[in-house]
């Protein structure tokens, strides 16, 4: 019963998100990446397929990203501000399962997004007589657990904070989960105990972004260890888990009047 209440609120969700035509311009940044990648091309010799590749996941990454920001940050404060979320709850449907389902709505889109240019991707990388490694679907996968837990992070600041300052606070934080590793590689770093210490807790209390970018290791090296792999996958999925838990606990116990 319970499971068919998400189920639904996830279905008028996505359905909703669809009518913005948000994936109409996810086609168009397809071909726009086909179009760049066959003039990039032409200036590059003996690499076609790997301009090809880079083009294609980072821009696989930047929408995801993106549609994680400026979609997550809203799927709440709408609902509140034009009062849809008292009907939704009123029927009744637990809070629990309406955030979940909104989540799940938005999630679907995201993995739209990604199978849409993930095949621009491959078809052009195939078209372009390069090789399509394993390693490369293991970037894709880690691009959307990525948007995913970037995606939940938004979510839950939004809970605390306006939708401007939530995006900012959810770009700060990528931005360090991104960095954090080169920032304890610098020699002053190194050289201050304190510092590092300070760095070291940050992997423990916020997202380390860099564990999920793999597109350097699919350019360059196309192979990556299992040993790397699994660990970093059960830390997206284990952390993602826990910021779904603190969303569903704290949107229970927040005032929405």
């Amino acid at each position: 019963m319970i499971f068919s209440k998400i189920l639904t609120v996830a279905y008028y969700t996505f359905k909703e998100i669809l009518k913005s035509k948000i994936l109409l311009n996810v086609v168009f940044a397809g071909i726009g990446l086909m179009v760049v990648t066959y003039v990039a091309t032409e200036f590059t010799y003996g690499t076609p397929a790997r301009v090809a590749l880079d083009f294609g996941l980072g821009m696989l990454s930047l929408s995801s990203l993106a549609i994680s920001l400026f979609m997550g940050v809203s799927l709440l404060s709408k609902e509140i501000e034009s009062r849809t979320v008292y009907m939704v709850i009123s029927r009744p449907v637990p809070r629990f399962a309406f955030i979940i389902g909104k989540i799940v709505g938005l999630v679907g889109i995201q993995v739209l997004n990604i199978l849409i240019l993930s095949a621009f991707t491959l078809g052009a990388v195939y078209l372009l007589g390069g090789e399509i490694h394993s390693l490369t679907l293991w970037s894709i996968l880690f691009t959307f657990i990525e948007s995913f837990m970037l995606l939940l992070l938004v979510v839950l600041i939004s809970l605390f904070a306006n939708n401007i300052l939530a995006v900012i606070l959810a770009v700060v934080v990528l931005l360090l989960g991104h960095s954090i590793r080169d920032t304890q590689e610098i020699q002053f770093v190194k050289n201050s105990p304190l510092l590092n210490h300070v760095l070291d807790a940050y992997h423990f209390i916020l997202p380390a972004f860099y564990k999920l970018n793999l597109k350097d290791f699919v350019i360059y090296n196309k192979t990556l260890s299992l040993d790397y792999l699994l660990p970093n996958l059960c830390y997206g999925v284990l952390y993602s888990s826990f910021l779904m838990l603190m969303i569903v606990v704290i949107f229970n116990k927040k005032n929405l009047d």
